[in-house]
């Protein structure tokens, strides 16, 4: 190689080298490679510290959960997810500050282990120069992310949380599965939205009725059912509440006779708008039934085989009716018609007394010749949780809104306005005392007297259909491990002020007795067997022997029943 060319060579290695050696010779570059040191260094002490947050985190849940389940029964929700852990900076700039008590503790924690070293007071500060690299900035340290909340829930399942959860009786019983829930306000929303609950149930029985000498005997098979969504919009500032609630229910039923004409295959039970504050008042107006007194027990549930006890139907060998009981019930059930509703004031003074001032105003068929209702209904409830005191009274009266064309009395070839004089008048007392030594037993004890007084369009009385009702009952449900034992019994008299040739008036009564079985699966799936007896006696004024008769009947029936 000649001599020119190996100094091209070493010119050009020189060129290029020059500015690295430069580099490595420059104040800034032995000040950096501390620096980075100590950032290796932090990031295992910033991991150790994180792993200690995430265990404790961990516990904290773990000890949550074991806490909730100890409570008792309730229904399980998911714990909300924890903020997400941030890692503490290494050494935070003078500018930059933490956004929190928490992070302050974690840099002064990093700051206790790794102390600043102090600057030797005879080193020289570096020579400032446009041919050298400025040093590498600061790391600037940012602010750990706030937790963004998740939106306000609208739209959710009322668990027991939404229901009283004061003692109503033992848990599956049938006070606890009372409608009225004593009368305690429900459902219960703390906050704004729309809550959703329900419940749905099938029946599947057997009934035969023995009936008189002059009367045929009936022996069936039965299935029923029905499904219930309860939609409840609310809103709420805590205390204060408007709130709305309507209860579309699916009948089993699906044939185009009477008996489904009469229930409908679908339905409405409840349809109110309320509005007061918790615990303290509330005025309610729309479809809804009124606070129960008279309780039957397990069984005797409306509209089954053995609440309708052992009937006529129809059949042949009397008019007398077969009694239900009495207990203040003219006005507890829900309203039916094209143009009635209930409005009631509900007061909770103190913790143990409450009561409900209920009435009824309306039609009971807007588009024809209906009756107007009107009536009131005032009930009131001592509550210790143990013992529970019910009373109530009724009255109710309906007449006839459509005038009459009859003949004028001054010209017979013209008609005249007559106001009907259609008047039917009912009242009534009833009255319980129940007892709850939960877990393990209720009991309790019912009676009620009421009378219906009936005159026709001319004003004239109409005595079969002026009556007085009089029921006495009790009921008692067990527990013994998951089942659930109950029985009760009802006796009911009816007499109308009927007579034939001054003999005694028309008389019939009732015994319904039941014994039911029952078991809660996952405490979600009721499955209750009812095995009930039903007597029905008849004496009509001025009958024959053969006109006193007696109808008996025999009943067994298993409900399924899923609450949601």
């Amino acid at each position: 190689m000649s001599t020119t060319r190996l100094r091209s060579v070493v010119c050009s290695l020189a060129f290029v080298l020059l500015p690295a050696l430069v580099q490595l010779a420059s104040p800034g570059a032995f000040a950096a490679k501390p620096a980075a040191k100590a950032k290796a260094a932090n990031k295992p002490a910033a991991k150790a510290a994180a792993k200690p947050a995430a265990k404790a985190s961990s516990s904290s849940s773990s000890s949550t959960t074991s806490s909730s389940s100890s409570e008792g029964y309730k229904y399980e929700t998911p714990a909300p997810a924890g903020s997400p852990a941030v890692e503490a900076p290494a050494s935070p700039s003078a500018e930059s500050k933490p956004a929190s008590e928490g992070d302050k503790a974690s840099v002064s924690a990093v700051a206790e282990k790794e102390p600043v070293k102090e600057v030797a007071k005879d080193a020289s500060p570096p020579v400032a120069s446009s041919s050298l690299p400025d040093a590498p900035a600061p790391e600037v340290v940012e602010e750990p992310a706030v937790p963004v909340e998740p939106p306000p829930l609208y739209v959710e399942h009322l668990g027991p949380s939404s229901y009283p959860g004061k003692m109503r009786g033992i848990f599956g019983g049938s006070l606890w599965l009372e409608p009225s829930f004593a009368g305690l306000q429900w459902p219960y929303m703390p906050k704004s939205g729309v809550g959703v609950s329900g419940s749905v149930w099938v029946d599947s029985g057997y009934e035969k009725i023995a009936r008189g000498p002059n009367s045929p005997d009936t022996t069936r098979y039965l299935q029923q059912g029905r499904m219930l969504v309860r939609v409840t919009p609310t809103y709420t500032d805590g205390r204060f509440f408007v709130q709305g609630q309507a209860e579309l229910v699916a009948n089993e039923c699906q044939t185009a006779g009477s008996a489904c004409l009469n229930a409908g295959t679908v339905d409405t039970d409840d349809m109110w708008i309320r509005v007061g504050k918790w615990n303290s008042w509330d005025l309610k107006a729309g479809r809804f039934e009124g606070w129960e007194v008279y309780h039957t027990g397990m069984g005797l549930d409306i509209n089954t085989l053995e609440r309708r006890g052992a009937q006529q139907e129809g059949v042949a060998g009397t008019t007398l009716p077969v009694p239900d009981y009495y207990g203040s019930t003219y006005l507890q059930y829900r309203p039916s018609g094209l143009g009635l509703g209930y409005l009631a004031f509900h007061a909770y003074p103190t913790e143990i007394f409450r009561f409900e001032i209920l009435g009824a105003l309306g039609t009971d068929n807007a588009t024809s010749d209906g009756k107007n209702y009107i009536g009131a209904r005032p009930t009131i409830v001592f509550d210790w949780g143990w013992l529970k005191l019910k009373a109530s009274g009724e009255w109710v009266r309906n007449t006839d809104g459509t005038q009459q064309l009859v003949p004028d009395p001054n010209d017979s070839s013209k008609l005249t306005k007559q106001d009907d004089k259609y008047k039917q008048t009912k009242r009534g007392l009833g009255a319980a005392v129940q007892f709850v030594l939960d877990p393990k037993f209720e009991f309790g004890i019912n009676g009620g007297r009421g009378s219906q007084v009936t005159t026709d369009n001319n004003g004239n009385a109409n005595d079969t259909a002026s009556f007085t009702t009089t029921s006495v009952g009790g009921f008692a449900n067990l527990r013994l491990g998951g089942w659930i034992v109950g029985a009760g019994a009802n006796w009911t008299t009816q007499e109308d002020n009927h007579s034939v040739g001054g003999n005694l008036t028309d008389y019939s009564a009732h015994l319904q007795a039941f014994g039911a079985l029952q078991y809660i699966v996952s405490k979600q799936l009721f499955i209750k067997t009812v095995f009930a007896y039903a007597r029905a006696d008849f004496s009509p004024s001025g009958g024959t022997p053969d006109s006193v008769f007696s109808n008996e009947m025999f009943s067994a029936r298993v409900r399924l029943m899923y609450l949601y």
